[in-house]
């Protein structure tokens, strides 16, 4: 599996554990990930911008922070 392939199955999970919020961050195709606005009470939700094949996508994410 692909970077870039392990990067889409993380941002399609939409809520995230600790380590797959790392390795999302950690992602080489992650042009940046930046707090966006609360989910709830318990989830953050993050803006992911991606390079996808040379075409910028955004995508959010939510993380529960403890």
């Amino acid at each position: 599996m692909s970077s870039l392939d392990r990067l889409l199955q993380l941002i399609d999970r939409k809520f995230l554990k600790d380590n797959e919020f790392l390795e999302l961050e950690d992602n080489e195709h992650v042009i940046s990930c930046e707090f966006y606005k609360p989910h709830n009470a318990h989830y953050k939700e993050f803006l992911v911008v991606i390079d996808n094949n040379g075409k910028q996508e955004e995508h959010i994410v939510c993380y529960k922070n403890m």
